[in-house]
C-alpha cells in the first residue's frame, strides 16, 4: 500500500473501517487456509494427523465452544484495534486533525446551508420582483381603462351640453315664435274691431 502524507485527505472513518475489517477477515480466511494445508500436508507419503477424537476424550462442550468464540471475537477486536490504531498513525490522524477536519465539515454544512437560504432568499426576491412586474402591469392596464372612460365621460358630457344647448335654442325659438303668434293675433283683433266700429258708423249715417 502507498503510504500517504500528512496533508492527505483522510478517508472517511466509515469506509476505512470497512476496509480494515475485509483486510482483518480475509487474513483470519488467509491463515485458516494455511493451518488446513499444514494439518492435511506431511512427508512423503506420510499422513497427517487424524482429525477424529482419540479414544478416551471428549468432545468440546458448548461452554467451551462458546468460551473458544468469545476469545476469537476479543482476538479479533484486539487485533482491528491495533489496526485502525496504526492507520491513524501511518495517515497522520490526530485529535487535532480530527478536529479541524469536524469544524471543516461543520462550516461547509454551514456554508451549505448559508448557500440554500441565499438561494431560496434569491427565488422569494424574484417571486416579489415578478409580482410588481405584474401589478404595475395591471395599474398600467387599469390606468388606461381609467383615461378611456374619462374621454368617454367627457365626450358624453360634451354630447349632453350640446343637447342642452339645442333645446335652450329651440325654447328661445318656441318663445319668439309665440310672441310673433300673440302680436299678430292682437293685430288681427284690432283690424277686426277697426272693421266692426267703421261698419257701426257706416249704418248710423
Amino acid at each position: 500500500m502507498t503510504p500517504h502524507t500528512v496533508s492527505s485527505v483522510p478517508r472517511r472513518p466509515a469506509r476505512l473501517l470497512e476496509e480494515l475489517l475485509a483486510e482483518v477477515e480475509a487474513e483470519k480466511r488467509a491463515k485458516g487456509k494455511k493451518g488446513k494445508k499444514k494439518k492435511k500436508g506431511g512427508g512423503a507419503g506420510g499422513a497427517g494427523p487424524s482429525q477424529e477424537p482419540e479414544e478416551g476424550t471428549e468432545a468440546p462442550s458448548v461452554a467451551d465452544a462458546a468460551e473458544a468464540a468469545k476469545k476469537a471475537e476479543e482476538a479479533r477486536l484486539l487485533l482491528l484495534l491495533e489496526t485502525l490504531t496504526e492507520e491513524r498513525m501511518r495517515l497522520g490522524i490526530t485529535p487535532e486533525s480530527q478536529a479541524a477536519a469536524s469544524a471543516e465539515v461543520a462550516e461547509a454544512a454551514r456554508l451549505d446551508a448559508a448557500a440554500d437560504e441565499a438561494e431560496e432568499e434569491a427565488e422569494e426576491e424574484e417571486e416579489a420582483e415578478a409580482a410588481a412586474e405584474a401589478a404595475l402591469a395591471d395599474a398600467e392596464v387599469a390606468r388606461a381603462e381609467s383615461k378611456a372612460a374619462e374621454g368617454a365621460a367627457r365626450a358624453a358630457l360634451e354630447e349632453a351640453t350640446a343637447a342642452l344647448e339645442r333645446r335652450e335654442t329651440a325654447l328661445e325659438e318656441a318663445r319668439a315664435a309665440t310672441k310673433t303668434r300673440r302680436a299678430a293675433a292682437v293685430a288681427t283683433r284690432a283690424r277686426a274691431t277697426a272693421a266692426r266700429m267703421e261698419a257701426e258708423a257706416a249704418q248710423r249715417s
